[in-house]
């Protein structure tokens, strides 16, 4: 069964209820035409099914399917990643691991290690292509746990390509040399770009055309308004609140990656599972 047919977490883990389940949907997916060395690029390696692994004959590397991925030399079955992947995948608001820990029946500490390897490969990704066509540029401040205690906001950007993807980036300062470099390393053929009022946004129009709204008089101006940005802002901090509780000013790019693809991919949920697989190697 292909992962975009499963709807429900009892589909996914009879098709991935053992180990050789899910070794043979990861190779397919990892080298859909054929294994190569995952080293030097070789084509047709010795396979030793006694050791489950691959012989290299060029440059006699041993690998195995995981090799190089984000579950090699992993403890953990793999049984039990494809279920914490497709859960991170389901979960608009995201799922914290302390409930993957119930789900998966490991420790606290796994879970959260399971949680930020799969955060990684959610991250490859987002960032592959730039943003182009009708851009919306927002920032916020997202409330993160200082290390001595207390807590202090932190500043991100925000930008979303309407009707696709999103990207979210956390910034030291919100200054318009720090925007602007954002900004050139993700935007492409752009359009138009929309904002808020913000003084430090005017630079845009050097950009592309750019028109903004005035939030202390409305909301939107026909088609000037960041609402499409602003969404994800508030889907992301009540999944923050609801489900996190608490985040390390250290850690929150990783969130903010991790909610940018599911967010990005929201009209394409079921080869979501499938894309972080790719990913895991990458």
């Amino acid at each position: 069964m292909n992962a975009a047919e499963m709807k429900s977490l009892e589909e996914v883990r009879r098709a991935f209820s053992t180990q050789r389940k899910c070794e043979a949907y990861l190779k397919r997916l990892r080298w859909p035409n054929g294994v190569t060395c995952p080293r030097c690029g070789a084509k047709h390696p010795l396979w030793m099914p006694k050791y489950r692994r691959w012989h290299c004959r060029n440059c006699r590397y041993q690998f195995s399917v995981t090799s190089g991925t984000i579950f090699h030399r992993s403890k953990v079955p793999l049984p039990k990643w494809f279920i914490a992947i497709w859960l991170m995948c389901h979960s608009p608001k995201g799922i914290s691991a302390k409930q993957l820990e119930r789900e998966l029946g490991v420790h606290y500490e796994t879970a959260w290690y399971m949680a930020k390897r799969i955060r990684k490969a959610m991250r490859h990704n987002v960032f592959e292509d730039k943003l182009c066509g009708i851009v919306e540029v927002d920032d916020a401040q997202v409330r993160t746990d200082n290390p001595g205690g207390g807590s202090s906001y932190t500043k991100v950007l925000g930008m979303a390509e309407r009707g696709g993807a999103l990207k979210m980036v956390v910034l030291e300062r919100l200054t318009r040399e720090n925007i602007e470099h954002i900004v050139a390393r993700n935007l492409g053929r752009v359009k138009k770009i929309y904002s808020d009022a913000a003084y430090r946004f005017r630079f845009l129009g050097e950009i592309a055309e750019h028109s903004y709204v005035a939030h202390y008089i409305t909301y939107s101006d026909g088609e000037a308004h960041v609402n499409f940005v602003e969404n994800a802002w508030s889907l992301f901090k009540r999944g923050l609140v609801g489900m996190y509780h608490h985040i390390s000013a250290k850690y929150l790019q990783d969130y903010l990656d991790e909610f940018a693809f599911r967010y990005s991919h929201r009209k394409e949920k079921g080869i979501m599972f499938d894309l972080v697989l790719a990913n895991c190697a990458a």
